[in-house]
């Protein structure tokens, strides 16, 4: 059943929301408060590119003093960014204070989170959707079922997220986007757009539109799709053309158009949003989940 609707607010997500008020505001640049080193932890992974990359992974509050699996949220940068930028530039720490949940901040450069047309072997599609998880999951307590992964992001990021929530639903059962440019594989106008999916009309454009995945999507209960963006961005109507192609399948999302521009302060303002959706579902899970298949 397709679903328009506002989040729904449990006891946390009111907390939540309330932390984003009361948090000082670390959306208009880097922030110089020293990062917790108890809770976020630097790691280099490897897989499907020539080097390694580096990611960060936020841990919950007392990870290291039980022996408890936690289910998992990818957050995805933007085009220009990196591994830190949640960390340094929105109160990503603040809202996760009491959330029983692992964040995980890789680095994609500016790929698109594709598979490059133009340089084969930097497969960053499959780097983030699955040897990402797969060090994670090797390194971490995690909980490795889909209904305990998640996956977000801004901008590029959120075209990559919902790319991954469209298709690989069997490993992620939420997918987010915060002003995603999601008419990406489309647009010819940048060279790291040429880059990842090759001239128009290519076999990489057609197989990474969003548009055309939402309307062939095969997606399992109970898969979510959360999208938001600024009434003042150029991006709103290519995300109002993704919401039409949802809203004509029987695929579960909401969207959102709220006052505000592409920045940070817009999306340091929306994540608690996100992590609302997030909460409720981890507060879904079963408390000692049955061994499932990768």
């Amino acid at each position: 059943m397709t679903v328009l609707r506002a989040p729904r607010r449990p006891r946390l997500a009111v907390a939540l929301l309330a932390v984003a008020l009361a948090a000082p505001a670390v959306a208009g640049g880097q922030s110089d408060a020293p990062v917790d080193t108890a809770r976020v932890k630097i790691v280099s992974i490897p897989g499907s590119l020539p080097r390694a990359r580096n990611g960060a992974v936020v841990l919950p509050r007392g990870y290291g003093e039980s022996d408890r699996r936690y289910p998992v949220l990818y957050l995805l940068h933007g085009h220009g960014g990196g591994h830190r930028n949640w960390i340094d530039r929105t109160n990503l720490l603040a809202y996760t204070e009491g959330l029983p949940l692992i964040v995980v901040l890789p680095d994609a450069g500016n790929s698109w989170y594709t598979n490059s047309s133009a340089r084969p072997a930097e497969r960053f599609e499959d780097y983030i959707a699955k040897d990402v998880p797969a060090f994670v999951d090797l390194h971490f307590r995690t909980l490795t079922y889909r209904e305990a992964r998640y996956v977000g992001g801004l901008s590029m990021g959120g075209y990559g997220a919902l790319k991954l929530g469209l298709k690989y639903p069997a490993r992620f059962s939420l997918a987010g986007s915060f002003s995603g440019a999601l008419l990406a594989a489309g647009d010819t106008s940048n060279p790291t757009l040429m880059d990842a999916f090759g001239p128009a009309a290519s076999a990489s454009r057609v197989e990474n539109d969003l548009v055309a995945l939402a309307r062939g999507a095969r997606v399992p209960e109970p898969s979510y799709f959360y999208m938001d963006v600024g009434s003042a961005e150029s991006l709103l109507p290519s995300t109002r053309e993704l919401a039409r192609a949802l809203s004509a399948r029987p695929l579960a999302y909401e969207y959102h158009e709220i006052p505000g521009a592409h920045t940070w302060e817009l999306w340091n303002r929306r994540l608690p949003a996100f992590l609302a959706l997030v909460e409720e579902r981890i507060s879904r899970l079963p408390a000692t989940p049955a061994p499932r298949p990768r």
